[in-house]
C-alpha cells in the first residue's frame, strides 16, 4: 500500500485547525508521538511530490511547527521536510546500487552523511544527524534489502515520529485504516459552486 502521510510534533489543536483552514481536507490522528495527517489525495492519478506537498506546506505555515511529508510507492521513498525555510528531501530508490569505485563511494557517503546532518539540524535535532544518516538501503551480502517502507519507520524511529503512519494513504483507499482517525473537511473545499450545487 502506498504512503501518503504527514507527521508533526505540533499540538493536535492546532494541526486540525490548520486542515479546516487550508483548501485540502483528510484525517487528523493524535497518537502519543505526534501528530498525523492523511491529505484528500489531488484530483489527477499521477501527482509529483511538489502537488502532493502542497497541503502539508500550508500546514506548517499555519502551525509554524517542521514536519515530515512521508510517501512512498513500489519504486520509491521520499520524506519531505517542511519548515519555514522551505524544504528538503531524502529519496530511497528500490534496487538502489552504490557505487561500487571506493573513492566516488567515499565522496557520495560523505555527501549523504552531511546532508542527513543538515537535515537533523534543520528539524532541531542536530544530536539525531547520524543516526538519520543510517537510514540507508545498501545492498548487504546474504540479506534481504530493506523494504522501502521500513526506511521510513527508520527515519520515524530517528525523530521520534510516529511510525503507523508509514503504509497509510488516501490515494488508493477512502479510509484512514488508523484508530482515532477523525475527519476534517477543508472550509474551501470545492469552493462556492461546489455548495451551491451540494444544496440543489
Amino acid at each position: 500500500m502506498s504512503t501518503y502521510a504527514l507527521v508533526t510534533k505540533a499540538a493536535a489543536g492546532s494541526v486540525t485547525d490548520a486542515v479546516s483552514a487550508g483548501r485540502t481536507g483528510g484525517y487528523v490522528v493524535a497518537d502519543p508521538l505526534g501528530v498525523i495527517v492523511l491529505f484528500d489525495p489531488p484530483g489527477r492519478a499521477y501527482s509529483s511530490t511538489s502537488r502532493l506537498a502542497k497541503p502539508a506546506r500550508a500546514l506548517v505555515r499555519h502551525t509554524g511547527t517542521p514536519a515530515w511529508l512521508l510517501l512512498c510507492d513500489e519504486e520509491l521513498a521520499e520524506a519531505v521536510l517542511l519548515d519555514d525555510e522551505g524544504e528538503l528531501s531524502l529519496q530511497w530508490a528500490a534496487g538502489w546500487e552504490p557505487a561500487s569505485e571506493p573513492a566516488r563511494y567515499l565522496a557520495e557517503r560523505q555527501e549523504w552523511d552531511a546532508y542527513c546532518n543538515e537535515l537533523a539540524a534543520r528539524y532541531g535535532q542536530a544530536e539525531a544527524g547520524p543516526a538519520l544518516a543510517m537510514v540507508r538501503n545498501d545492498p548487504v551480502p546474504g540479506e534481504q534489502r530493506i523494504p522501502l517502507p521500513d526506511l521510513l519507520r527508520r527515519l520515524c524511529g530517528v525523530f521520534d515520529l510516529p511510525d503507523i503512519a508509514v503504509g497509510r494513504s488516501l490515494l488508493d483507499n477512502d479510509e484512514p485504516g488508523l484508530h482515532d482517525a477523525h475527519r476534517v473537511d477543508a472550509a474551501t473545499h470545492g469552493g462556492v459552486w461546489h455548495r451551491l450545487f451540494a444544496r440543489a
